[in-house]
């Protein structure tokens, strides 16, 4: 028995005559046919370090003075 999704009726059916598969049907499908497994790539542990690195703060700034083009707000009303 071969399975497939009906988008239009919204169910899984079988290829043979279109009519709904029960969900017992579904599973014994799905056991007798497993989807492949894809090896696990293996990591790059400098790609990781250059990731850590790109987000951890180096340095905070020692001055208080705001950077060109940013406006600071000195009066309180």
């Amino acid at each position: 028995m071969d399975i497939k999704y009906n988008p239009i009726i919204g169910s899984f059916v079988n290829t043979a005559n279109d009519e709904p598969v029960t969900q017992a049907e579904l599973l014994q499908w799905a056991a007798e046919n497993p989807e492949p497994l894809d090896t696990p790539k293996k990591s790059n542990p400098k790609m990781m370090n250059e990731l850590i690195d790109s987000l951890t703060v180096k340095q905070t700034p020692d001055t208080t003075t705001a950077e060109e083009g940013v406006e600071t707000i000195q009066k309180t009303i």
